[in-house]
C-alpha cells in the first residue's frame, strides 16, 4: 500500500481547514454479514455530504471460510450469499459499477430487515434494483469466482488475512489506505455519522495505526 505520510497528510488537510479526506473509496463486502450491513449504511448516508464516491466491491465469507467447520445454516446461507457476489460480477461485468450499489441495497434489505436469506431473496433483489431478472443465472455460474477471487486478493493486499468485513480503502490522489471496518451497531446517523467518518478516515492514514476494539453487547441492532 501507498500512503502519503502522515505528517504531510495531516498538513495538506490543515492547509484546507479539513480533516485527512479521500477522493474516493473502495467497500468490500459480502452481503451475508450483518455487521457490514450496517457500516455500509452508514457510508450511504455520509459519502454524498462528504462528496466521496463508492465502489462497491466483492468479498466472499464462503471463500474465506471454505476449510473451516462452520454450523450447516450458516453454510447454507453462505453459499447464498456466494450466488449473490456472482450476480454482482456479472452485473459489473455489463454496465459496470454504477448499478453495484443500488443491487446491494436491496439483497442486504431482504436478507437482514426481511430475514429472507433464500434464493428467492437474490432474484427478487434483482428486480427491485432495475435489472434484467435473467441475472439471477449468474448466481449458479462458477465462472464469476475468479473475478471474486480477485477482488478479494486486492482487499487483502490492503489489510492483511486476519481480517474480514467490512474492509474499506480510501484512496486521494495515487496514495491510498486501508482498515477493516469499523463495526457499527446500530449505525450513527447526522453529525455522528460525519464525526466517525472524519475520526476512520484520519486513523486510516496515521501509519502507527492497527486496531481499537471492545467487546460487542448484543446482536447487530439491523
Amino acid at each position: 500500500m501507498r500512503r502519503l505520510s502522515e505528517s504531510r497528510r495531516w498538513a495538506k488537510a490543515g492547509e484546507q481547514g479539513l480533516s485527512p479526506s479521500a477522493s474516493c473509496l473502495d467497500f468490500f463486502f459480502d452481503p451475508a454479514c450483518p455487521w457490514t450491513w450496517m457500516t455500509s449504511r452508514w457510508v450511504v448516508d455520509v459519502t454524498p455530504t462528504r462528496n466521496v464516491p463508492v465502489r462497491w466491491r466483492a468479498y466472499s465469507l464462503a471463500i474465506k471460510s471454505a476449510d473451516v467447520d462452520v454450523p450447516e445454516p450458516y453454510r447454507t446461507f453462505a453459499a447464498t450469499s456466494q450466488g449473490a457476489l456472482r450476480v454482482v460480477e456479472a452485473v459489473r461485468a455489463d454496465h459496470g459499477d454504477e448499478p453495484i450499489g443500488r443491487l446491494y441495497t436491496e439483497i442486504g434489505k431482504r436478507f437482514h430487515l426481511h430475514q429472507d436469506v433464500s434464493p428467492g431473496a437474490v432474484s427478487t433483489a434483482i428486480e427491485a434494483a432495475g435489472l434484467d431478472p435473467s441475472y439471477v443465472a449468474a448466481a449458479a455460474n462458477e465462472k464469476w469466482d475468479a473475478e471474486i477471487e480477485g477482488s478479494m486478493a486486492e482487499a487483502i493486499g490492503f489489510v492483511g488475512t486476519e481480517v474480514g468485513v467490512p474492509i474499506l480503502v480510501f484512496r486521494d490522489d495515487a496514495a491510498s489506505a486501508a482498515i477493516s471496518g469499523p463495526v457499527v451497531s446500530p449505525p450513527p446517523t447526522g453529525e455522528d455519522a460525519l464525526a466517525l467518518w472524519d475520526h476512520v478516515v484520519g486513523l486510516a492514514w496515521s501509519s502507527s495505526f492497527y486496531e481499537l476494539k471492545r467487546t460487542r453487547t448484543g446482536p447487530p441492532h439491523l
